[in-house]
């Protein structure tokens, strides 16, 4: 007789879409004139290095398929999980990527929803933070965990590589489950739900997590909000054994009656509407030098100082006030890494005198972090999301 407090095996989909992770070294002496020093080069359309090392770094414990074809004809491996490797056709290189790449990953794993348990997205560590976040908000009511990961080393690079730990602490993840007792059920298996990072044995939200090191193995942190779990002695911790993304991280849309990807707003020369403009302030800053009539009917988040202060210059605020008059919208964030960005900006405009209208077109990024406010202006520009005072 079956166990039945064994959890069933969980299927995943690795979706490689590029950055370090998936590089390969080669000797500059392949080049003449060369130094024979060493560089990371695209691995390009051909993945068979990459993913024969993944097979063999996750064989002890996980199973590998090549499609749902084989995985039905071969599911009494003895192994309690298998996965899956697609890699997009067209490399996205992380510092090239724009709000179009994080809508391409999102539909890979709509699409594939039905066919696995979970998600694995390797991706390029430059950029991920902006990536994991618009994938949160492209996929609102997504049940099942996506891991989103990537590295500091090539998995191809020989010598030690945080790519293998990374690969396999996400895989941990996204296998794991909770028996936990309910009131309607006896006993029940709980996994993730949402799109989260790991990275360095830690597992965080997809909308709170920032990087803090360009060298480092412990590449990215979440400051502003406690970690989700951990990896420790080779297993998976979740001290939050809902796992869910919480309400103030998950945005509330107006309609949220179907599961879908969230339709990308059009952002293009022939619509006129330029993506979201970033201004760090900086003493001095003069806001003539910004382009901010071509963002009218866009956004600009506004990374502040300390709790959200602004300079009280004839430069700044005048300037900021007629972007607001033409019906543009500011979101405010702290350039901290960690605490509450306040309303303390309103302290600044002691002679602006604002109306209720122009108000509400300004935004405090309270707990959020500036990759996620920049995803949530992208997406939600023109919805309710996008309209309240606090973010």
């Amino acid at each position: 007789m079956a166990d039945s407090k064994r959890p069933r095996s969980r299927s995943v989909l690795v979706i490689d879409t590029g950055g370090t992770f998936s590089m390969e070294y080669k000797s500059e002496l392949e080049s003449p004139g060369s130094s024979g020093s060493k560089r990371l080069l695209d691995v390009g359309k051909s993945h068979k290095d990459v993913l024969n090392k993944l097979k063999s770094i996750s064989a002890k414990e996980y199973e590998y398929y090549d499609n749902d074809e084989e995985r039905s004809r071969r599911s009494q491996s003895g192994k309690p999980h298998s996965w899956t490797y697609h890699a997009l056709s067209e490399r996205i290189d992380s510092s090239s990527a724009t709000p179009q790449s994080w809508h391409d990953i999102a539909k890979v794993i709509f699409e594939n929803q039905l066919s696995f348990d979970a998600f694995v997205v390797i991706h390029g560590t430059d950029t991920l933070m902006y990536a994991s976040a618009g994938i949160t908000f492209l996929l609102p009511k997504f049940t099942k965990p996506v891991i989103v990961t990537g590295a500091q080393i090539p998995v191809l690079a020989p010598g030690a590589s945080d790519a293998v730990g990374n690969f396999l602490g996400s895989l941990a993840f996204a296998t794991w489950t909770a028996f936990l007792r309910s009131e309607k059920s006896c006993h029940a298996y709980h996994s993730l739900k949402g799109v989260f990072v790991y990275f360095n044995t830690k597992l965080m939200r997809g909308t709170t997590v920032v990087k803090v090191d360009s060298q480092r193995w412990d590449a990215f942190d979440s400051p502003r909000a406690p970690i989700v779990g951990e990896l420790i002695e080779g297993k998976a911790e979740v001290y939050d054994k809902r796992g869910d993304v919480s309400a103030a991280t998950k945005p509330e849309v107006s309609d949220r009656s179907e599961l879908r990807v969230r339709p990308l707003p059009l952002y293009s020369e022939a619509s006129k509407r330029p993506y979201p403009l970033i201004i760090h302030l900086f003493p001095g800053i003069d806001l003539k030098h910004f382009a901010l009539g071509e963002h009218t009917n866009s956004a600009i988040i506004l990374a502040a100082y300390g709790s959200g202060n602004g300079p009280k210059l004839d430069q700044f605020w005048p300037y900021l006030e007629k972007y607001l008059d033409n019906g543009g919208l500011v979101a405010v964030v702290s350039e901290c890494l960690s605490g509450r960005t306040s309303e303390a900006y309103e302290a600044c405009i002691e002679n602006w005198d604002k109306t209720d209208e122009t108000d509400s077109r300004i935004a405090t990024c309270q707990y959020t972090t500036l990759p996620a406010a920049y995803a949530r202006a992208v997406l939600f520009l023109d919805e309710y999301e996008c309209k309240k005072r606090t973010w």
